[in-house]
């Protein structure tokens, strides 16, 4: 029965484990089906447990059925945070990781990490972009000029 059902499943992780626990059901020592299957001592402990414990479904590959961790904002909570910012950035305020975290746990009372911050600006297409630092003392006439009577070396062939 436990070959009949190696040969019908599809899915190679639930193979190996079924080839295993024929194997066994053969009479091979622990040793051999460890030698043939490469499993370790402890992994195959735990699989000969399931197989006792819940049968052929403890054999099953469930990671197929996880659907995996909820996601930490909801659609609508994302929009509203897409939708502030938005007008912040229209007035000309800038965002980053941790406004955006604090205002998670303002307003939203949910705590997160800042680079879980930085994921949720992307996921609503903003990044965060400033303009580059102007020194104190430049002189835009000077710079003008630079600009206007600079030599540029021809590029490299």
């Amino acid at each position: 029965m436990l070959w009949q059902q190696y040969q019908a499943s599809m899915c190679a992780v639930e193979r190996r484990r079924l080839q295993v626990m024929a194997l066994l059901a053969e009479g091979r020592s622990r040793a051999e089906v460890l030698t043939i299957t490469r499993y370790s001592v402890p992994r195959l402990v735990d699989l000969i447990h399931r197989y006792h414990a819940q049968g052929l479904e403890g054999l099953r590959d469930r990671r197929h059925r996880n659907s995996g961790a909820p996601t930490l904002l909801t659609d609508a909570e994302l929009l509203l945070l897409a939708q502030t910012i938005r007008a912040d950035y229209t007035e000309g305020l800038v965002w980053n990781g941790p406004k955006v975290q604090q205002w998670i746990k303002t307003t939203l009372g949910k705590e997160l990490y800042v680079s879980r911050a930085y994921e949720f600006l992307d996921a609503i297409g903003f990044s965060q972009q400033t303009a580059r630092p102007r020194h104190v003392e430049a002189d835009d006439a000077a710079q003008d000029k630079f600009k206007k009577h600079a030599r540029y070396a021809a590029p490299c062939s």
